[in-house]
């Protein structure tokens, strides 16, 4: 029995998302998308207009997918009204330690980024993503009683630092898994510039008296 047009076009997303997973993007045909969903190669352009555009919103599924499971993993416990470095030390153990869990879908995720270069639309799409991530971030440092005081570029730039760091432990993960940061390691680095931001800030408010 042939599948409904609904039914045929979720059945195609759900095969291109598992097959650029398990093949990559250029390992992955029209054909061979076809077959994992029970239908013809004519219905992958009917319903996405190319193999591209299919593959295009797989890829994009499976890179939101894999930054929405980093943002609850790392958000767990993390107390939104402690200051900005101490909230960056309460992500930094879960965080760390979802690395393995979550690097299968990092590497879509770089897949992604790469096939954008050729793909203005999934440039477009995963730009937008980007900028919801900082937003988020942004508004999280805002809501404490210290970041509700820095200026809204200071916590875009710390935003953005954010991301970096995560991303990047990623990268360095595929690569070399036991030279990265443990969660707990990372956590006393931001403890400790946190007691060093705390510890300077009473010398910058005292006022300099000229000396006898």
């Amino acid at each position: 029995m042939p599948l409904a047009s609904g039914d045929t076009k979720t059945a195609l997303l759900d095969a291109a998302r598992q097959l650029v997973g398990e093949r990559g993007y250029a390992g992955t045909s029209v054909r061979e998308l076809a077959a994992a969903a029970g239908t013809n190669i004519g219905a992958v352009n009917y319903h996405f207009g190319s193999r591209e555009k299919l593959l295009n919103q797989a890829i994009l599924d499976l890179f939101l997918q894999w930054a929405d499971r980093a943002d609850r993993v790392g958000g767990l416990e993390v107390d939104p009204h402690a200051e900005p470095l101490k909230q960056l030390a309460a992500r930094a153990r879960p965080m760390v330690d979802g690395i393995p869990e979550m690097q299968p879908l990092f590497v879509v995720g770089l897949e992604a980024l790469l096939q954008s270069r050729r793909s203005p639309e999934l440039h477009r799409q995963l730009a937008e993503h980007y900028a919801e991530q900082r937003r988020r971030a942004a508004e999280s440092m805002a809501s404490t009683k210290r970041g509700s005081q820095l200026p809204p570029r200071f916590l875009e730039v710390a935003a953005s630092y954010m991301i970096a760091v995560a991303d990047g432990l990623q990268v360095q993960a595929l690569l070399d898994p036991d030279a990265i940061p443990t969660g707990d390691e990372l956590a006393a680095l931001y403890e400790g510039l946190a007691a060093a931001a705390r510890a300077a800030a009473p010398l910058a408010a005292k006022p300099e008296t000229d000396s006898p």
